[in-house]
């Protein structure tokens, strides 16, 4: 990776360390969604496994999208 910018290194990558994001796998018909926490009852999308090609183009699984969930499902 090449970084360009007026900041040194140490300042921009401060903490990246010791992110550890917390993954879940969702299960749904075709396959799994998995998920990054962000919030509680929110998570967003950074990966798919799915039996059909056809999962991959559809706008409700793309990675970056944030899921709500709902209180029962907190937890």
């Amino acid at each position: 990776m090449i970084y360009y910018a007026a900041f040194p290194p140490e300042l921009v990558f401060e903490g990246q360390a010791s992110y550890q994001p917390q993954y879940r796998r969702i299960p749904f018909s075709r396959g799994q969604i998995i998920a990054e926490t962000i919030a509680p009852g929110s998570l967003r999308i950074v990966g798919l496994i799915s039996s059909d090609v056809q999962d991959y183009l559809q706008p409700q699984f793309q990675p970056g999208r944030i899921i709500e969930l709902l209180p029962k499902e907190i937890g």
